[in-house]
């Protein structure tokens, strides 16, 4: 795994979490912050447990970790609040759907639970919860529940509208006489109060830990958010079951087991929610899961400012090279509070908001979470705009599914990762630009107004996406002082030879309309070098698109099958003399209508866009001819 060099910045605390340690571990706990007494059973409801009652519980093997695979629902746009209920979260999702703003997930963070961890959904804050999950599941949204492998003697919530819950999680005390947690059943502080971690050498814990969470994978869950109380244990060797262990592989043996376990109760498309590399809350910077147990990756809880931007995109990147595939951050950051200083609030701004959405959106996770509960229609300036921009890079994210979810496929193959920083580690620092895949150049505006140099890459053309019928720019060039300052708008360029595999459904982003819903949008970039990708269709099977512009023709694209109707943008130089369907002409159509009302037909947009439609079939050849 690459090693991360030494971060330039450090970035605050838990909020809170630290300040109010001395007042939590002496005033709460009777201990010193960092650890805890261990109390007795009675104290935390589970009276009349004892070592006996261990020998009652069965041995789990350990469990190999699933293959590498990111299922394609997790690239459609994920919401989630700090604090919710049951009927937060319908409202919640209905202001998304009332807007029509695309939702695939929704992350249920805490306090959800009875108390930490019971993995038993809270009846009252979360009434009728197996509903609530079969709802969501019925509006094509999947849910997805934090949790860590702590138990607690004594909890408490500090955020607002938090659940301060009373004595320690029930099954705390049947752990600790058991010898199911770590550093023989020591507690320390962690931000939800004190507790000890699972320790999951023991087969006899794993058992016990899997049995808990069995009720909600029944239920139909389809993933955890992995906080990392981990890093709470501040012991290094561990002391485990088989003795001494590196804190990393205690690390990483609670993130491998989570995922391990919910794969196999809930099959291949069950995904945990983990950090990648992360160097937040003081702590010092390093990988949390191993990539093969890290189907999605997420920088979590920067600050909500340029600065926790540039930091969200310096732990993207330091991810992306370490082989990490899933990866973004919570749009519009989370972190209220300024670096070392909690009584520093960081004013919200809608121009940061817009930015990090825009960023969000060209990441292959795109996560709405942060303090106070944001939603676009909620932020305090200019409310109407960001609901426009986040609708419109929402949309944008959900066209790009399969793009995402085929570069991923690939990726796990071998083939190179999506996020593609476009310097070398040591530059990143006030620039971070990258490139998704081989088709799109990104580059992040990172301060107030708008506007930054873009360095194209040398060795290609490329086109501004918010120009895609303009000229095309040579690489290697450097455009100065790039005007971004509509806050819709990021640097965003097209590389020669791009093919974006997309589903556009409806009229927001300009792709298409709702007479493209149920047919693969494919925008394809050719140039005189032939370019080609890969194709995961939902069916499981694949489709290569080949694309170039080879002598004497405007274009030629060559798909392999066509699962599903085709709309083709093509970008050409001028209007083509014909174009062909292997060989056999293609019927002009007047409109864009007229192209949507037929089967099949070719329409020209202007003299450098050429739309191709074709009915469901096998392979095919498309030739625009000078």
């Amino acid at each position: 795994m690459l090693e991360p060099a030494p971060r330039v910045r450090f970035r605050t605390s838990r909020w809170l979490a630290l300040a109010l340690c001395a007042l939590a571990g002496q005033l709460v706990y009777g201990a010193a912050c960092g650890s805890s007494d261990t109390p007795s059973p009675a104290a935390t409801g589970d009276a009349g447990v004892d070592a006996s009652t261990c020998a009652l519980v069965e041995e789990d093997a350990p469990l190999a970790s699933p293959p590498r695979h990111t299922p394609r629902w997790t690239f459609e746009p994920w919401i989630s609040k700090d604090i919710s209920t049951t009927d937060d979260t319908y409202a919640f999702v209905d202001g998304f759907a009332q807007r029509k703003i695309p939702v695939g997930v929704v992350v249920l963070d805490s306090p959800w639970e009875t108390n930490y961890h019971t993995f038993t959904p809270d009846p009252v804050r979360y009434h009728d919860f197996a509903r609530l999950v079969t709802d969501l599941r019925a509006r094509g949204i999947r849910v997805v529940l934090w949790t860590t492998a702590m138990m607690n003697v004594s909890s408490f919530d500090a955020e607002p509208g938090g659940t301060v819950y009373d004595g320690g999680a029930p099954g705390y005390a049947e752990g600790a006489a058991c010898n199911f947690y770590v550093d023989d059943g020591r507690n320390y502080f962690w931000w939800k109060g004190s507790g000890a971690a699972v320790d999951f050498t023991n087969a006899r814990a794993r058992a016990w830990w899997h049995r808990k969470q069995d009720a909600v994978l029944d239920i139909g869950i389809d993933g955890y958010k992995l906080d990392f109380g981990d890093s709470y244990v501040p012991t290094d060797p561990v002391s485990t079951s088989t003795g001494p262990q590196a804190h990393q592989a205690f690390s990483e043996s609670y993130y491998a087991d989570m995922l391990a376990y919910g794969a196999k109760k809930r099959g291949a498309e069950f995904v945990t929610m983990v950090r990648g590399w992360d160097e937040s809350y003081g702590f010092a910077g390093r990988f949390y899961a191993r990539p093969e147990d890290a189907p999605v990756v997420w920088a979590g809880d920067n600050r909500r400012d340029f600065i926790g931007l540039a930091d969200a995109l310096e732990t993207t990147f330091r991810s992306a090279a370490a082989g990490y595939v899933m990866l973004g951050s919570d749009v519009g950051g989370y972190l209220a509070f300024n670096d070392h200083d909690v009584s520093v609030k960081i004013p919200f701004s809608s121009e940061v908001f817009a930015r990090w959405t825009a960023v969000g959106a060209l990441s292959p996770l795109m996560q709405l979470h942060g303090q106070a509960n944001i939603t676009p229609w909620t932020v305090p300036d200019q409310p109407d705009q960001i609901v426009a921009i986040y609708k419109y890079w929402a949309a944008l994210h959900h066209e790009l599914v399969p793009f995402f979810y085929s570069l991923a496929e690939e990726a796990y193959a071998g083939h190179g990762g999506i996020v593609r920083p476009v310097t070398a580690m040591n530059a990143w620092g006030g620039d971070y630009r990258y490139a998704l895949g081989d088709a799109l150049l990104v580059a992040p505006i990172l301060a107030a107004g708008g506007v930054r140099d873009v360095a194209l890459p040398a060795g290609a053309r490329w086109l501004d996406w918010w120009d895609l019928a303009g000229a095309w720019k040579d690489g290697g060039t450097t455009l100065t002082a790039y005007d971004a300052s509509d806050w819709k708008k990021i640097p965003l360029f097209v590389r020669e030879g791009a093919i974006v595999p997309m589903i556009v459904d409806d009229d927001v982003t300009g792709f298409g309309s709702a007479a493209t819903a149920g047919a693969t949008t494919v925008l394809v970039f050719p140039g005189t070098t032939a370019t080609s990708i890969v194709v995961h269709e939902e069916n499981g099977s694949l489709t290569t698109i080949r694309a170039e512009r080879p002598a004497g023709v405007r274009a030629r694209v060559e798909l392999s099958s066509r699962p599903r109707p085709v709309y083709l943008r093509v970008r050409v130089d001028a209007v083509p003399a014909s174009a062909t369907a292997d060989g056999v002409a293609l019927t002009p159509r007047a409109t864009r209508a007229e192209l949507d009302a037929a089967s099949d037909g070719v329409f020209y947009d202007g003299a450098t866009t050429a739309w191709i439609k074709l009915p469901a079939g096998g392979a095919t050849v498309v030739v625009l001819a000078m």
